[in-house]
């Protein structure tokens, strides 16, 4: 029994003198590591998203505006505001729709990528000529952009003349024989 205490004293000590040299060693290649560099170079600007297209369009194809409009006459009540965003994605992005400075519509986006594109649609009442305004927003109320719109009175149609009183178009035979 002397023997195997003998031998089990032997190998604890063996095995701590094993640690207490790796652990040597660690210190000493730590101390010895070259200490970390700091580089002249500039931190790297923050990613700053932005507005890179806003517009009013009478419709959008295949993610892409059709046209776009300064202006619209009320006889054609359906607008869209179509943007592409920057850089935005994990943001949330609202078209605030005004009209002559009363807000009437918020239409709130989540922007799930670096490049996203996005359009609301507002039909207008006939009578709300004047100025339409869509403020692009971002979540926390900053403004990132605004288009406004032009929203005219319909030009009512000439009156038609009653055929009594319309002018030939062609010479008329004459009829007193």
């Amino acid at each position: 029994m002397k023997i195997s205490r003998f031998f089990l004293a032997i190998a604890v000590t063996s095995a701590a003198s094993a640690w207490a040299a790796t652990q040597q060693d660690a210190t000493n290649s730590a101390s010895t590591a070259p200490a970390p560099t700091t580089d002249n170079a500039a931190p790297a600007p923050a990613r700053e998203g932005s507005v890179a297209r806003a517009q009013f369009t009478s419709g959008v194809q295949e993610r892409e505006p059709t046209d776009k409009l300064t202006n619209l006459s009320s006889d054609k009540t359906q607008i869209y505001f179509f943007t592409e965003l920057k850089n935005l994605d994990g943001t949330v992005v609202i078209h605030r729709w005004e009209h002559d400075g009363k807000v009437i519509a918020e239409q709130p986006f989540e922007v799930d990528s670096p490049r996203w594109r996005v359009w609301s649609r507002k039909t207008l009442n006939p009578s709300w000529t004047g100025e339409v305004k869509v403020s692009v927003v971002d979540g926390s109320g900053k403004m990132l952009t605004a288009q406004t719109l032009k929203f005219d009175a319909a030009t009512a149609p000439a009156a038609s003349t009653p055929a009594s009183q319309q002018t030939p178009s062609a010479p008329q035979p004459d009829k007193t024989n």
